[in-house]
């Protein structure tokens, strides 16, 4: 990507809105936290079948390592926030989904030959000076899945393994920033995809932006120009979603600024998966205390297996965390052994749920503190337990899974500072009010 003059200090920071489809604004938090839920569950799904697609891929390769020719991409199904970008010569402005677990900049373009509904006009290629389309031989093109056109164009296709896809045209385009003082600066050349054969659902946005490791992602490909392959964001308690999103959006920061608050983090690195090339954030957890009792849960419950199977992953667009059911156990036990209120059984996904008394919470529910390596999270009592009713019942916002890949979701890191440092494989953590 080519770089516009810049300071040290420039970066971009943009709003993040929630899904208006999966998040209804006029739902209440009962209906909003089932609808995440329901989420959820697609997104698991859609992980965890790519994943085996890519294991079993690998287990046929007879060397039992991967072909220097095999592509491989493990994509969720689209996440939970939307952000704004402006593309084109003259700029339009598109509404986007932001994605941790993905790696690919594509919208929707003219001339369609199959769109979903979005809350935009369609970009129009033919309509911008500045767009230009990708040759088969390009680095952009090898690193998809893609064919070649007799005019050798890169045609590109990308599956979520979730009734969601894209294919198109591999092009480059002008991204414009807008600085925080309101002055604006243009960057030629970002490769996104121009996706005229879509389906799937994403809530009337017109595509969605990558943001895992790949070359391709959003931050890796601005890191040449806003000081380094960094992104950070700040989310909101979903107990106020959505009445307190507008005057208090959560947010997202690309590029140098983003590690500004890095002197006072606490920071665990970025684990590879060696079975699966992938865009996901793999992190080492090696286990949790409740009370400040540690509890007696092997580490090697968290840990990536040999084939590639199990590990756990940081997940912006998935809400709820996910364990092993012989953790959750070890897990809902020791809130059983603390926890002196009357047990609520008829939540229909959430086990574990107390009724609780206004005033009760923060005395009555126990400290919960994530182990991870190099640090220690010790996260506030709305991030690990959620209130799903009015009548006053609080439910541990951790689910037990069967088996597959394990996910701690947004809610357990939310109000906190959180740090992709990609420049130094690390993730990092600071509590903020965002």
């Amino acid at each position: 990507m080519q770089s516009a003059p810049r300071t040290a200090a420039q970066g971009h920071r943009v709003r993040l809105e929630p899904r208006s489809d999966v998040l209804p604004s006029n739902g209440s938090g009962e209906v909003r936290l089932a609808a995440l839920a329901e989420h959820d569950a697609h997104r698991i799904r859609a992980l965890n079948t790519q994943i085996e697609q890519a294991i079993a891929i690998r287990q046929r390769n007879q060397s039992g390592q991967f072909s220097t020719s095999v592509k491989f991409s493990v994509n969720a199904g689209p996440g939970l926030y939307i952000i704004q970008l402006t593309l084109g010569t003259p700029p339009q402005t598109f509404p986007l989904i932001m994605d941790t677990g993905s790696q690919l900049i594509w919208m929707q373009c003219q001339p369609c030959q199959f769109c979903v509904s979005q809350n935009a006009t369609l970009f129009s290629p033919s309509s911008s000076s500045s767009y230009a389309t990708e040759s088969c031989s390009s680095t952009a093109c090898a690193s998809l899945p893609r064919q070649c056109s007799q005019s050798n164009t890169c045609q590109y296709s990308y599956s979520y393994a979730s009734q969601a896809s894209t294919q198109g045209q591999l092009g480059t385009e002008t991204l414009t920033l807008l600085s925080p003082e309101g002055s604006t600066s243009a960057f030629p050349g970002l490769v996104f995809g121009c996706g005229l054969n879509n389906h799937g659902e994403y809530g009337g946005a017109a595509g969605l932006v990558g943001m895992g490791q790949s070359s391709l992602s959003l931050p890796s490909q601005l890191s040449s120009v806003l000081g380094g392959k960094k992104f950070s964001y700040c989310l909101l308690s979903h107990a106020t979603l959505p009445s307190s999103s507008s005057a208090n959006p959560s947010s997202l920061v690309i590029g140098e600024p983003a590690a500004e608050s890095a002197s006072r983090m606490q920071f665990t690195p970025i684990v590879v998966n060696p079975a699966v090339v992938a865009s996901l954030y793999y992190i080492d957890v090696l286990g949790f205390s409740v009370n400040n009792v540690r509890l007696n849960i092997a580490a090697s419950t968290f840990s990536i297996q040999a084939d590639g199977r199990g590990g756990i992953i940081l997940d912006s667009g998935t809400t709820y965390t996910y364990l092993p059911s012989a953790a959750f156990s070890v897990i809902q036990q020791a809130f059983d052994t603390f926890v002196k209120l009357p047990r609520y059984s008829n939540h229909p996904y959430l086990p574990l749920c107390y009724s609780v008394q206004e005033g009760q919470e923060t005395t009555a529910i126990p400290p919960f503190t994530v182990h991870l390596q190099g640090m220690d999270l010790a996260v506030p009592l709305d991030n690990y337990f959620t209130k799903v009713d009015e009548q006053g019942t609080y439910c541990l916002a951790i689910i037990p899974s069967s088996g597959g890949l394990q996910i701690i979701g947004n809610m357990l890191h939310q109000h906190y500072d959180v740090l992709y440092d990609l420049d130094n494989s690390r993730i990092g953590f600071l509590p903020e009010a965002c």
